[in-house]
């Protein structure tokens, strides 16, 4: 199906294209704007700021001629893995409705872009390049971006000029930076990972920590400028304390405090592990080292609320960076929702705002670049009042968090309702056996009898019943039976996977009774002992199909 545009859409993806040039090409972190000049048929070069050339785009239109006949721009691409960055150059022309990108490099494909008859018109600039490939990354990755960006204008997406990601720092240098931390200690946290045998996802919390590092770096080098450059840190909830580690290893001091201490701590160096706590951080009654005067919280859970909090209660000078993930309240209950028009994180993202702004900082927000949905930062390091103010507005302060806990309390009678320091099992096992036993019967009898179109109408001589949505097993049980698995992790489909032998879950959530499987002979398996009864041979009304011998359970 043909696609429509205008020429004011056409140009309006244009600059959407410069600005987001990574996105069609994953190799590149991001493409800088060097200088713009406009396009003249003489030889004359005119320089000209880079937002004239947005504020040309953005202000064109269907049957407007303009005195500029267009822009050359020179771009600098910063590539993720390989050291030397690409020149580039685009040029907008006006006349013709086009743009064209070139790049200093045989491995990026030159191309431009037209408007013609209302659709986009790609064409390959390379005649050296490998045709095959070259049409298919134009067919199937640059053409359908454009085309998202079109319907995609004036909604909240990527496309968005306050969205983009990185823009409190320094691109270049943070590129350049997260490049150096990877060389130097991707390796070496891998290893830690491995000797420590945690059993967490090296790669993504390795990486993810490295990025959130050179962001930090990036940022207090530019905080030197303003006077908020880091003295010391600390970071509140610091879980595997990789990041202190490598905050330290480059040279800045710091801490890191944690409910519950990590095997890997005892493997970093004395100079790192002699700074990692394992202390409950209570926020009515937290005293943070003299020195610091930046808290973090990178996934800090049920401490994220109170991250600006304490830095604006602590004292004038105190700065925080918080990355939140999971949502909860002050009084440490999950996270209830003020706005069900937005997904649950952006409507805690714009929650979180509000709390640093009632704590009167000049609350800065940015998009990371890190393996993670959840990767938008909210950094205060200025505040809207003076110094002589700040008593007043600690008592200010100590109200508003008053009101939001009675607002929304949690269920205990706890202020507050910390994390332990055991980390609780919470896979459906700890369950009493009678509850998980009564609630597996019930999902049984109700796959078994349950009449739907997908009941076994076929003359099998053993049953095995209906298949059933998960949302309407849920209905059918009473909620009593919800409440008791409701705080597990996953609740009703980890239960039903924890009984796989009795259930199986078709995608995408689709339950139905499985069918027993016979034993596999192996000779080169030990014989094992069976001590579990068979659920079929007890409960059902046909027995199980297959005989003691057959079946991998007791009869």
């Amino acid at each position: 199906m043909a696609s429509t545009i205008n020429r004011e859409q056409f140009w309006s993806v244009i600059s959407i294209l410069l600005k987001n040039y990574h996105t069609i090409n994953r190799t590149i972190c991001a493409c800088v704007i060097k200088r713009v000049e406009i396009l003249s048929q003489t030889d004359e070069q005119v320089s000209v700021p880079t937002g004239m050339l947005f504020k040309h785009l953005q202000d064109i239109s269907n049957n407007q001629d303009r005195a500029c006949e267009g822009f050359v721009i020179d771009m600098k691409c910063l590539p993720k893995k390989q050291q030397n960055n690409i020149e580039a150059v685009g040029i907008l022309d006006f006349r013709k409705d086009s743009f064209k990108f070139t790049f200093k490099s045989d491995d990026m494909d030159d191309f431009e872009v037209k408007f013609r008859n209302g659709d986009f018109s790609i064409e390959n600039l390379n005649p050296l390049a490998d045709t095959e490939r070259s049409v298919r990354w134009f067919n199937y990755v640059l053409k359908p971006k454009l085309l998202k960006w079109v319907l995609s204008k004036g909604k909240n997406t990527e496309t968005a000029g306050n969205n983009g990601s990185l823009c409190l720092v320094d691109i270049e240098k943070y590129n350049c930076l997260y490049k150096e931390l990877k060389r130097k200690y991707s390796e070496k946290a891998l290893q830690l990972w491995n000797e420590a045998n945690e059993s967490t996802d090296p790669l993504k919390f390795i990486y993810e920590d490295l990025a959130i590092a050179a962001y930090l770096i990036t940022l207090w080098q530019a905080s030197d400028l303003n006077n908020t450059s880091v003295e010391a840190f600390a970071d509140l909830g610091c879980g595997n304390g990789l990041l202190v580690y490598i905050l330290i290893e480059e040279g800045f001091k710091g801490y890191g405090f944690d409910v519950r201490s990590r095997k890997i701590w005892s493997y970093y160096s004395s100079n790192v592990a002699q700074y990692l706590y394992e202390q409950t951080i209570d926020p009515l009654n937290f005293n943070l080292p003299v020195d610091v005067n930046w808290i973090i919280g990178n996934h800090s859970d049920e401490l994220s609320p109170w991250v600006p909090v304490l830095a604006a209660i602590n004292n004038y000078r105190m700065n925080y960076f918080l990355l939140p993930c999971c949502a909860f309240e002050f009084s440490g209950n999950k996270f209830q929702r003020r706005n069900s028009s937005v997904s649950t994180y952006n409507d805690f993202i714009t929650y979180t705002q509000n709390i640093s702004m009632q704590c009167g900082f000049e609350t800065e927000k940015d998009r990371l670049k890190i393996p993670s949905t959840k990767r938008m930062a909210l950094i205060g390091r200025s505040r809207n009042y003076s110094s002589t103010m700040h008593l007043n507005k600690i008592n200010d302060i100590k109200q508003f968090v008053c009101e939001e806990k009675q607002m929304h309390p949690n269920f205990t009678q706890d202020e507050i309702k910390l994390r332990g320091k055991v980390e609780l099992v919470r896979n459906c096992t700890q369950i009493d056996e009678a509850v998980i036993n009564n609630i597996v019967m019930k999902i049984f009898l109700l796959l078994l009898n349950g009449n739907s179109a997908t009941a076994n109408t076929s003359n099998e001589e053993w049953l095995v019943g209906c298949t059933l949505e998960m949302t309407k097993i849920a209905e059918k049980l009473g909620k009593e039976d919800l409440k008791q698995i409701k705080s597990e992790c996953g609740g009703l489909k980890t239960l039903l996977r924890n009984k796989h032998e009795i259930f199986e879950i078709v995608k995408p959530d689709l339950v139905k009774i499985r069918r027993p499987q016979y034993k596999v002979a192996n000779s080169h398996i030990p014989k094992t002992t069976k001590k579990r009864l068979c659920f079929f041979h007890e409960n059902h009304p046909q027995g199980c199909p297959l005989s003691n011998e057959e079946c991998t359970f007791l009869h």
